[in-house]
């Protein structure tokens, strides 16, 4: 009451009580003209004060602008008269990063069977521009409506915009999110922003980040290296086949998310249901009438020591960051599951040709209808500097049409990581494992165009890949500010293709291994992150 009040209004009556007596004192009046006297004064205060409040009414319904830093340039707007509130935040995020590799030189480019066009003959070193990204986000016209921007400047053939969209958030059990975004479905560590990871880069269950071409355009440096990349975006085939990680990358659609308080436990449950274009899809309209549909369902049964809930920032930032950097002093755990079905149809499909040139691979146009089906499931725990991840992820690929096809692919993950100084130092430990075919032979690793493994000494297949990764990680200021360091081995097994399969193809034997080995590459990375 006295803050709405005021000092002026408090000034008047201290005023007004100070006065009566000496009224009182100067009036010889009746008694009557001293009542009607006191009258007067009485309304004369009053008509003071509803002055003084209408001033006040006027000046909290001024709209006011103020501009400031907090992880970020902010300007927030705020326009009472209107109901109106807007805010806005500007950040940058830097990865400058330095990678060598001592290759295996038993792995040759796929396209040369010359040789003369070598890939993992020549040991690796590089400086990279590993992320350089603009993020705006904030609420406008109100809190209920949020927007978010996000646009890739590393050295690419031009500038992307990853992510762009909008999101009614009234209350936080029901929310609408739509524009362009991250699939959230299948998987969490590609879901883990690339500023929140607690090392160099994400395992390969996700996608291996290292690329790059030499002055003629030929790969230098891609693990696995001789057949389909490793990647994150742009990992499907011609025929629509994922060659990649275990994610959906990015699309365009809508999701209901929120977030509902059980079983008297702040964020007890978290939920995403969304239907978007397919998966790993640009910004052009949908071909056909047939949609990508998922779900991601998060039980934070275990609610950590963040009054904020498990959601909160100092907890999993919305399950966006790696490593139990806000030292979390009661156990957090969550389990999360999602899943996710897509139709397509595409026009190319890949069929065994006798062409080593092309790795005996050959393409036919018809078009004909894909089906893809996944499913995750990850176990996320968070104590005392201890983090822990452990995921995994399968699906199935159905290639219908005159040559039906059915393809299962699969992998692993765990990520673990612990602060040997609380918020300074922390000791990280990744293991990844990747089936891109499971069961894999020479029919299914050309029709599925995942491709042969060229080794100096003829093809062979893939089986899987393994990666085993240590690190340590130094916090300047939070994922603001950090550098981490890491050794990797990156090891591939491959299978001999039996001489029978291969002239059941009318394929020459003589151009399969005959004794193939592991490709084993240890990489060495460090990288300065700063995010601001």
């Amino acid at each position: 009451m006295l803050k709405k009040f005021g000092f002026v209004g408090i000034s008047v009556v201290v005023g007004f009580i100070l006065s009566l007596p000496v009224s009182l004192w100067a009036s010889n009046a009746t008694g009557a003209d001293e009542v009607e006297a006191l009258r007067d004064e009485i309304r004369v205060f009053q008509e003071r004060l509803q002055k003084l409040e209408e001033k006040q009414a006027g000046a909290e319904k001024t709209p006011r602008m103020k501009a400031y830093w907090k992880n970020g340039f902010r300007i927030e707007y705020d326009d009472p008269k209107n109901d109106q509130e807007y805010k806005f935040r500007f950040r940058t995020g830097i990865q400058f990063r330095y990678t060598y590799v001592d290759t295996d030189d038993d792995i040759l480019y796929n396209g040369s069977p010359t040789g003369k066009n070598v890939d993992h003959t020549e040991n690796y070193s590089s400086f990279s521009m590993r992320r350089l990204r603009f993020f705006i986000d904030g609420t406008a016209p109100t809190p209920a409506w949020k927007y978010f921007v996000h646009v890739q400047l590393e050295p690419q053939s031009a500038v992307n915009v990853h992510d762009a969209f909008i999101q009614w958030q009234q209350w936080k059990e029901f929310r609408i999110q739509f524009g362009r975004m991250k699939v959230p479905a299948f998987g969490i560590e590609y879901w883990q922003s690339g500023f929140g990871q607690n090392g160099t880069d994400r395992t390969i269950f996700t996608g291996d980040s290292e690329f790059d071409k030499d002055l003629f355009g030929n790969r230098i440096y891609d693990f696995p290296g001789s057949n389909a990349r490793l990647r994150v975006g742009g990992h499907r085939q011609k025929n629509g086949f994922p060659t990649g990680g275990f994610l959906l990358y990015r699309s365009q659609g809508f999701n209901i998310n929120g977030y509902l308080d059980m079983l008297g436990q702040k964020d007890f449950l978290a939920y995403w249901l969304g239907v978007y274009d397919g998966r790993d899809t640009r910004g052009y309209n949908n071909a056909d009438n047939e949609m990508l549909y998922t779900f991601r369902i998060g039980m934070n049964f275990l609610p950590g020591s963040n009054p904020k809930g498990p959601m909160g920032s100092k907890a999993f930032k919305n399950y966006f960051a790696q490593a139990d950097y806000g030292y979390n002093t009661e156990p957090l755990a969550s389990l999360i599951i999602s899943g996710f079905r897509d139709k397509d149809k595409t026009g190319t499909s890949y069929t065994v040709s006798d062409d080593p040139a092309k790795g005996f691979m050959g393409t036919e146009s018809g078009i004909h209808d894909i089906e893809n089906y996944g499913f995750s499931g990850t176990l996320l725990f968070r104590y005392l500097g201890f983090s822990s991840d452990l995921e995994y992820a399968c699906e199935k690929f159905i290639q219908n049409g005159t040559d039906s096809e059915t393809w299962r692919r699969w992998g692993a993950r765990l990520n673990l990581g612990y602060f040997i100084v609380p918020k300074k130092w922390e000791l990280t430990a990744k293991l990844a494992y990747v089936e891109r075919l499971r069961d894999n032979d020479l029919e299914d690793s050309i029709k599925s165009g995942l491709g042969l493994v060229r080794l100096n000494d003829g093809f062979a297949v893939e089986d899987n890949l393994q990666q085993y990764v240590l690190g340590i990680n130094h916090y300047l200021h939070g994922f603001n500010q950090y550098i981490t360091a890491d050794i990797c081995l990156n090891r591939r097994h491959v299978d001999e293709v039996c001489a029978v399969d291969a002239v059941a193809f009318g394929l020459d034997p003589a151009s399969f291994s005959k004794d193939p080995d592991y490709q084993d590459d240890i990489r060495f990375r460090v990288m300065y992150q700063h995010f601001f």
